[in-house]
């Protein structure tokens, strides 16, 4: 995959489209002239049920632009757009196109960098292992709303959940693949997936606490930097999510709040 040091942007929310009228989610909206030529992602500035999806495209190659909800009229001229087929985010733009809900979007991105197999098998193994991560994340998603990390921490080790489950599956996955990736010789959607489960948990806790909490998972430590090779996923990590994210946990939380609830 190509690398691109363009970086990552994000801009205040428009309230109006120019030319743009409310229309059927059955006839997406196209990018028009007035819109970025790059692909866009609408969600609020933190990870969320967003960030897999950012990955991907990061993983891609890809730069995006960002634009962050901050209260109810953003929502609502959102939803005015009939850009969003459900009332609901995250919402990808590109191609033309105006995808929502998580798992048909994460194919379709997946598809078009060249991470989904052609192979109907191994594809179906590639979403799988994608839809094991969504899953395991799970309890991450309400860390900025609690800030508990005691609980956080708990939840995570559970027998079912990413270190007492979902972790020793995917180390014997690598395993038996042979690597460098989950699939074998070449990445795809579920490399993406599981590493940015684990780089939630990195985020959340430290890097130390990561490295102590997965020291018994070699390979899949391994993983994790080795799928920071693919596009621009090390940039968007290291720089690109600072540049468009809120500074704490807590700012996330509270646009949420405000775009949903006040």
């Amino acid at each position: 995959q190509a690398h691109t040091h363009a970086q990552p942007t994000a801009t205040p929310f428009p309230h109006a489209y120019p030319g743009t009228a409310r229309q059927s989610s059955a006839n997406p909206v196209s990018i028009g002239p007035e819109m970025s030529s790059k692909p866009v992602v609408t969600y609020w500035a933190g990870r969320g049920r967003c960030e897999p999806l950012r990955c991907l495209l990061a993983a891609g190659g890809d730069v995006f632009e960002s634009r962050n909800l901050t209260c109810r009229a953003d929502m609502q001229a959102l939803i005015a757009t009939g850009k969003l087929a459900y009332d609901q985010v995250p919402l990808v733009e590109i191609d033309g196109l105006n995808l929502v809900q998580g798992q048909p979007t994460a194919g379709y991105l997946a598809q078009r960098y060249g991470l989904c197999p052609a192979d109907a098998a191994k594809a179906c193994e590639a979403k799988s292992i994608w839809a094991s991560a969504d899953d395991a994340r799970g309890p991450m998603l309400s860390f900025p709303f609690h800030g508990d990390l005691e609980k956080t921490r708990e939840d995570l080790a559970g027998p079912k959940a990413l270190l007492g489950r979902y972790a020793t599956r995917w180390q014997a996955t690598l395993e038996r693949s042979g690597g460098p990736y989950l699939l074998g010789a070449e990445p795809s959607m579920a490399d993406v997936g599981i590493w940015e489960a684990l780089d939630f948990y990195r985020d959340i806790f430290g890097h130390a606490a990561f490295a102590a909490a997965f020291a018994g998972f070699p390979k899949l430590l391994a993983h994790y930097e080795q799928v920071l090779s693919l596009g621009r996923l090390r940039e968007w990590r290291d720089t690109g999510r600072a540049a468009v994210f809120s500074p704490d946990w807590a700012g996330y939380a509270e646009a949420v709040r405000a775009t949903l609830y006040s």
